[in-house]
């Protein structure tokens, strides 16, 4: 037992550089200008795939409609089959709605609503956004002048993450920490809330129909552009748009589970990076057990969460409280676990359940 607690201990003391690492990573990404647009820009078609999102199409598309954009625009819903009002609150905001029944074989259900949305789409740039997000009137024009200037491809943004504070600020924090970890310095991440690609761009490598049954869409397109020779980075900015992603510890579990699953076909090699890191941050916990256990001396144990809780202040307060940082080994236990359950399902062929479907 003596063992396995210096092995846990050692695994905390990697993790917190780690954690400072993903934290560096995070920093420097490109951060997206925020100034005023005065010059007129292409045309862009939003494409917001839909599922049963009728909630979030309520507080999504006012913020979409009154986007200050100085050139034409034109918003897409596309309904995948929903079974509520998503169509109808759609039309109620003046948004396109391509209609979808069924979903084809070897597609997952947001590849080829977000496929078939760029099909229906007439602009010269295509904005992917998620329906769980929320924007900000200049973020849109903002986001393409740049792509412009740069003479870019596309870009993808990372932006404002809004939680409850609670449970999804915590294992949220730690999942996000841990990708970040992941990223080496070629950089082909892209964050499937928020996809901006050229019409060209899009029709030239095949977009989404690249990446039909993908449940990790993002990670996989963002991984077959880079390798293609496309420029389309990540950004970040916490002033273009922000997303809440969970709304309630359901939801949360399942997602974490695809993610932890899906995750790890495009990260490669560096998800056993990820996945250790993760594992020192919750060792805490077992280093806390087994010093109980043997009634030994529990300051290593105590200074190795000290550590940790230090080194994730900067994660936990971009999503919702520094405070959360006391609790990080907790939220590494819970990433873990739903992670590794999330796996095993996807080894048996069962996949994840998400949105009245499995991936």
């Amino acid at each position: 037992m003596a063992d396995f607690t210096a092995s846990w201990l050692t695994m905390a003391f990697l993790a917190a550089p780690l954690a400072y690492y993903s934290e560096r990573r995070y920093q420097g990404l490109p951060e997206l200008p925020d100034q005023a647009i005065d010059r007129p820009l292409p045309s862009l078609s939003i494409i917001v795939p839909a599922r049963n999102e009728a909630a979030n199409l309520r507080r999504l598309l006012p913020t979409l409609t009154n986007l200050v954009y100085p050139g034409e625009i034109e918003l897409i819903v596309v309904d995948d089959s929903s079974t509520d009002q998503t169509a109808l609150i759609a039309q109620s905001f003046g948004a396109q709605v391509v209609h979808l029944d069924g979903l084809p074989s070897g597609w997952s259900g947001k590849t080829h609503a977000c496929h078939q949305g760029a099909l229906a789409a007439k602009g010269e740039w295509l904005l992917f956004t998620d329906a769980d997000t929320f924007h900000q009137p200049h973020g849109a024009a903002q986001a393409v002048a740049y792509a412009r200037t740069n003479q870019l491809d596309g870009l993808s943004i990372f932006f404002k993450q809004v939680t409850s504070g609670g449970l999804d600020g915590l294992a949220l924090s730690v999942a996000f920490a841990g990708l970040f970890v992941s990223l080496g310095s070629k950089n082909s991440f892209i964050n499937g809330q928020y996809i901006l690609l050229s019409r060209a761009t899009y029709n030239d490598s095949g977009g989404f129909s690249l990446v039909t049954g993908e449940s990790m869409e993002d990670l996989a397109l963002g991984h077959l552009l880079s390798d293609s020779g496309y420029r389309v980075p990540l950004l970040r900015s916490d002033h273009v748009a922000s997303v809440q992603m969970y709304r309630d510890n359901s939801s949360l579990w399942q997602g974490l589970m695809r993610i932890g699953a899906g995750s790890m076909r495009w990260l490669g090699v560096r998800s056993i990076i990820t996945a250790l890191f993760i594992t020192g941050v919750m060792t805490p916990i077992l280093t806390l057990i087994s010093t109980l256990k043997q009634r030994k001396n529990r300051r290593l144990a105590l200074f190795s969460w000290a550590l940790i809780v230090f080194s994730f202040i900067p994660w936990a307060s971009r999503f919702g409280s520094a405070w959360l940082a006391l609790l990080a080994p907790l939220g590494a236990l819970f990433v873990q676990v739903a992670s590794i359950l999330g796996l095993i399902q996807r080894l048996f062929g069962r996949g994840t359940p998400w949105k009245g479907r499995r991936v």
